[in-house]
């Protein structure tokens, strides 16, 4: 299946999520039946990761070093399986594209979704950073627990 990381300029958040959700998904033997990405609604292409994207996923030990953005009409919406969206206007800008709501999560919806760091210090990064690797984590141990394993 494929999954897609989705929030406005995909230089933070999302390139941040998808890195951690794939290691949690390689650390539970997954990563050969899902295939994961990232994208902005209003992303340009081939911008890199921002400076303290790349330093707090370096901490963690993860090189995103290489990222290069995206727009989300770039990866054919109708054909990715799952959406996890930072913020609840990128679930409604999918929805406008035909996306059906069940594939659409908001992470941290009940918090509103996850903050953009863009623009912060590094503290605000890491504090992000830790957001979306418990968000990893746990959208991990359910397509675990979907499959059985």
């Amino acid at each position: 299946m494929d999954i897609a990381c989705v929030c406005t300029g995909n230089t933070c958040r999302s390139p941040m999520l998808a890195a951690l959700l794939r290691r949690e998904l390689a650390q539970r033997g997954l990563d050969g039946g899902y295939q994961v990405t990232s994208a902005g609604v209003a992303a340009g292409t081939g911008d890199p990761a921002t400076g303290h994207a790349v330093t707090c996923m370096a901490e963690r030990g993860i090189d995103i070093s290489s990222h290069a953005s995206q727009n989300v009409m770039n990866i054919e919406p109708l054909s990715v399986g799952l959406f996890l969206c930072m913020g609840n206007h990128h679930g409604h800008m999918l929805l406008e594209l035909g996306v059906p709501a069940e594939r659409i999560v908001v992470v941290g919806g009940d918090r509103g979704g996850v903050p953009d760091p863009y623009g912060g210090d590094l503290a605000t990064y890491s504090a992000t950073a830790a957001v979306l690797a418990e968000a990893a984590r746990d959208v991990a141990q359910s397509l675990q627990a979907q499959t059985g394993d």
